[in-house]
């Protein structure tokens, strides 16, 4: 019993010294590597755990739990209370009070009974290991927002939380917390990403010398080595848990090395493209019927490579510089739909031809939102303004140009691949073929897609091998489709958006004939025999060729020349502003070794209100598209 007692209260301590006791040049490595560490154990153990019992509930649980934190602190913003972001910190400490109970129960029980002849070492490293950087992290957490003190009480109530749990299994049969135990593993798993989310912060500093940025992605390899230390032990989950880890480290790395030639072609083309620029006359911007103007608006957004989240300021300033209602509305649904990276992903995953499906379906949705909208627009004039072309300053030379647009494109869209990819495994490693064929009857699976994609922010790229995945499990093509036109186009930021620049009766109507055009394209699509090519996303380990693996390579040491460049912490800004994380009113992410800095502030949606997150690029000069703000 002295054993387990020791390890609770040793990796309480180590934990809260590393949250507190860092120096000021030390505090941002242990910040990495205390982040990093929780997040490994969100997605190597947590998450597996759960679905090894639960199944997709499990996902349903995280998904959950990870979005009513935001949701708590941005009404509690609204209402003008203190402290809001402090909510979902509350919420995560609560679960993370009854997740550590179960830890101790674990160390209670590997140390009693049948288990008492056995030292079981390595299951009580692989706890210490996954407790030190979660306790660190709370620790820098409460000591941000209440100073040392509050930081001291509430990594002791962790600690007192777990030594209960270590008597446990002399009083309690541990099969009654065993029952609940994956339940919490989840919720623990979203809280804990929210926590973690709050230091993707894009107002972060920048690694600037290479001691930095060494000593930053140091942190990331202790951090990740931390976590596996305990090998593949779990808490006592059986071997379901370490199957779904198997089956999903296989899956990863397949959807990965498919996902790599697709990704660097799309890359390379969006940051050719962005570096030739073009100009946009204001005169371009407001002539024509509806009907043309919508047209223009969907045909060039369509393959401009740039992310939900950037085409808002984009939007906003076409709408500033006079463009129509139709236009830009075309503009702002089409642009975060495809993307040329997006369309050679989806032709890599799924065929050339659902590809074309994919964007002719963007371009008509576009329209048809366009129209709908301008018809219930009072007016679909902008304000008037000077006739100067939307052009800005293109300094350097092509290829410099080009290398810049391409690292700006990677910053944005690999965090969301990744995340994409990781969700795409998990599904992969926990259905077996054809299990959400059931949904298909009655068209059960587009509403249940429709449902989850119209709120969420989603990245077109990563939404793509998960779609693969949902195809091979047995989900329809329609419904598939409508997660790729929805997911992208509409979210909370986009309607808050379309509300404040058009009125809410024509973002209300404008929604709902984004929502019916896709059930209708979804209806055609699953009446038609469309071929689709699914070898990429299959459950069989494929062989891959050498040109396939060198590109493999080639994209990951762009990730690692990205991470080495911004730090780790600021590479995940974009996916901590997707998820609601970021409660800053203006961001800046610098983007490298001269310190380029992008300011982003929000047109129209920013925190002013709360209805969304600024990301306008103001600060760096990424006007190729002929865009104020442009990625």
């Amino acid at each position: 019993m002295l054993l387990p007692l020791a390890i609770a209260i040793g990796s309480v301590v180590l934990g809260a010294a590393l949250g507190l006791g860092g120096r000021r040049g030390s505090v941002s490595a242990i910040s990495t590597f205390a982040m990093i560490a929780a997040l490994a154990v969100v997605v190597t153990h947590l998450l597996p755990d759960a679905l090894a019992d639960l199944g997709l509930w499990a996902l349903l649980i995280f998904a959950v739990s990870l979005l009513i934190p935001s949701l708590l602190e941005n009404a509690a913003a609204k209402l003008g209370a203190k402290h809001s972001n402090r909510w979902g910190l509350e919420l995560g400490y609560a679960a993370l009070l009854v997740h550590k109970l179960g830890d101790g129960l674990a160390l209670g029980t590997y140390s009693t009974g049948a288990h008492a002849g056995h030292s079981h070492l390595d299951v009580f490293v692989a706890i210490a290991a996954h407790d030190v950087p979660v306790i660190a992290l709370v620790a820098m957490a409460y000591h941000a927002s209440g100073g040392v003190k509050a930081a001291i009480l509430r990594t002791g109530g962790l600690a007192s939380a777990t030594i209960v749990g270590v008597f446990l299994p002399g009083l309690i049969d541990p099969e009654i917390y065993a029952d609940y135990e994956p339940w919490v593993a989840a919720a623990v798993a979203g809280l804990l990403l929210h926590v973690v989310a709050h230091d993707w912060s894009p107002e972060l500093k920048v690694p600037k010398s290479a001691r930095a940025r060494l000593v930053d992605l140091l942190a990331v390899a202790a951090g990740i080595g931390l976590v596996l230390l305990g090998g593949e032990e779990g808490h006592g989950h059986g071997h379901e848990g370490l199957d779904v880890r198997s089956e999903m480290a296989t899956a990863l790395l397949e959807l990965a090395i498919e996902t790599a030639p697709a990704l660097l072609l799309g890359l390379g083309i969006g940051a050719v493209l962005t570096a030739l620029g073009s100009k946009l006359p204001t005169r371009w911007l407001r002539s024509g019927s509806p009907l043309g103007q919508a047209l223009r608006g969907a045909v060039v957004g369509a393959p401009l490579p740039i992310c939900a989240c950037g085409v808002l300021p984009l939007a906003s300033s076409l709408r500033q510089r006079g463009a129509g209602a139709a236009l830009v509305v075309a503009f702002l649904i089409a642009t975060p739909e495809l993307g040329v990276e997006t369309f050679a992903l989806t032709a890599s995953f799924v065929g050339w031809p659902f590809a074309l499906v994919r964007l002719t379906a963007a371009v008509f949705l576009a329209v048809v939102a366009a129209l709908v909208v301008h018809r219930a627009t009072r007016s679909s004039r902008g304000e008037d303004v000077d006739g100067e072309a939307i052009r800005g300053e293109v300094e350097g030379s092509f290829f410099a140009r080009t290398v810049e647009a391409f690292d700006e494109l990677l910053y944005h869209v690999a965090p969301w691949t990744v995340v994409g990819l990781i969700a795409a495994a998990y599904v992969q490693a926990v259905l077996t073929p054809d299990e959400l064929g059931a949904m298909r009857a009655g068209g059960l699976d587009v509403l249940v897609v429709t449902a989850v994609a119209v709120p969420s922010y989603v990245c077109a790229a990563s939404a793509t091998p998960l779609a693969a995945v949902m195809l091979t499990k047995g989900m329809s093509p329609g419904a598939v489709l409508v997660g790729l036109l929805l997911g992208p186009a509409t979210n909370l930021a986009t309607i808050g958006f379309l509300r404040k620049t058009f009125g809410g009766r024509a973002t209300l109507v404008g929604v709902a004939a984004v929502v019916l055009a896709s059930w209708g394209m979804a209806a055609v699509v699953n009446a038609v025999d469309i071929p689709i090519t699914l070898d990429a996303a299959g459950d069989e380990v494929h062989g891959h060729g050498w040109p396939t693996l060198v590109m493999a390579g080639l994209l990951a040491l762009a990730l690692l020349r990205s991470i080495w460049r911004t730090g780790l912490r600021a590479w995940l800004a974009s996916i901590g502003e997707g998820l609601g994380a970021g409660h800053h009113h203006h961001h800046h992410h610098g983007h490298g070794h001269d310190g380029h800095a992008h300011g982003h502030e929000g047109h129209g949606h920013g925190h002013e209100g709360h209805e969304g997150h600024g990301h306008g690029h103001e600060g760096h000069g990424h006007e190729g598209h002929g865009h104020e703000g442009s990625h």
